[in-house]
């Protein structure tokens, strides 16, 4: 495991003392807790971010953020992000274009 050392404004030591006491927990569990859930959600927002854009398949930004397929699609859903056309549409726009008269 690696040592990291950073140097933290008053306001955000006070809050993870106030976290240590609350769950009586030491300050680097604590820090790597906190680490942890915010790279979790880092992960999140650009797996939806490159989603949106287009530039990442559902699958691969699941995998990215270390979700399920399922759990993704949920995520994207409460984000009001569309994962893109649906076989239904496409069909229909090729249907459309290659109508004849």
């Amino acid at each position: 495991m690696e040592v990291l050392t950073t140097r933290i404004p008053n306001d955000l030591l006070e809050a993870i003392r106030e976290i240590e006491r609350d769950e009586r927990a030491e300050r680097a569990e604590v820090v790597r807790r906190l680490l942890d859930k915010a790279v979790h959600e880092w992960k999140l927002a650009k797996a939806l971010r490159m989603i949106s854009e287009g530039r990442w398949t559902v699958r691969r930004a699941a995998k990215f953020a270390g979700l399920g397929y399922h759990e993704i699609l949920e995520r994207m859903s409460e984000q009001g992000i569309d994962s893109g056309p649906s076989v239904k549409d496409i069909r229909e726009a090729f249907d459309r274009k290659h109508r004849h008269p």
